[in-house]
């Protein structure tokens, strides 16, 4: 079996309310949504190569997940050429972020959480790989 592509499926509250956060906030791009009853249930968003679905289930609890400790479970790792520059894009916009940081494995990076508490990693590398 060959995989050729993951995408994360969110499963939220609020599909419009996250749909808005991953477009204005992180700059994705809405490519197809479904709507059932008048309401956006499901949409597939992109930002460059990276793809990412939103589902609102009846059932969506997000409650854990936004007091869970960080890296307490699945964090969606977006690398960007430079974290310190979104850092300070996003504090400047009134996004909550955490610290820049500097990892002993060569990576700026910061976090954030999405409004159903999804984590996400924002990060740079300080070195080329080999």
């Amino acid at each position: 079996m060959t995989i050729t592509e993951i995408i994360p499926l969110l499963n939220v509250e609020g599909a419009d309310r996250s749909i808005a956060f991953y477009r204005d906030v992180l700059g994705f791009e809405v490519v197809q949504t479904f709507e059932a009853d008048g309401a956006t249930v499901w949409a597939m968003l992109k930002s460059g190569e990276t793809k990412l679905m939103i589902n609102c289930p009846d059932n969506a609890d997000s409650k854990a997940r936004r007091n869970a400790d960080s890296y307490g479970g699945v964090v969606l790792y977006c690398y960007v050429e430079s974290a310190r520059d979104r850092h300070a894009d996003l504090s400047a916009r009134g996004v909550t972020v955490g610290a820049v940081t500097t990892e002993a494995y060569g990576m700026e990076e910061f976090l954030l959480r999405d409004p159903d508490g999804y984590e996400i990693a924002i990060g740079s590398r300080l070195t080329q790989l080999a």
